[in-house]
């Protein structure tokens, strides 16, 4: 549910490559890793469970054809900022390029 599992994943594997790449030690990016993802995971997963933009579907057909105007906007709006994924959200984001390994003398 969501139609947005594989943006997740790449967002997913990005924060992990960041991660492993700052730490030196695994456990610990794996830890950093699960206190950055899961707040906004979790709030995706339990708006999934109330179906995210599919009810925009599902209110269609149970109001027997389109929704008011608005109504399939506000959903959708609604879910983009949830996801994280408005376009202010995403353009104001620190970049996940790591400049410094973990294990760079430099660093």
């Amino acid at each position: 549910m969501g139609m947005n599992g594989g943006s997740q994943s790449i967002v997913d594997t990005r924060v992990l490559a960041w991660c492993l790449a700052r730490e030196n030690d695994p456990v610990a990016a794996l830890r950093q890793y699960d206190r950055m993802r899961r707040p906004a995971v979790n709030a995706i997963v339990l708006a999934n469970r109330n179906l995210g933009p599919e009810a925009i579907i599902a209110r269609a057909e149970a109001h027997g054809g389109p929704l008011p105007a608005g109504q399939a906007d506000k959903i959708a709006t609604d879910y983009r900022k949830l996801a994280q994924a408005t376009a202010a959200q995403v353009n104001t984001r620190p970049s996940w390029t790591v400049q410094h390994r973990a294990t760079d003398p430099a660093r």
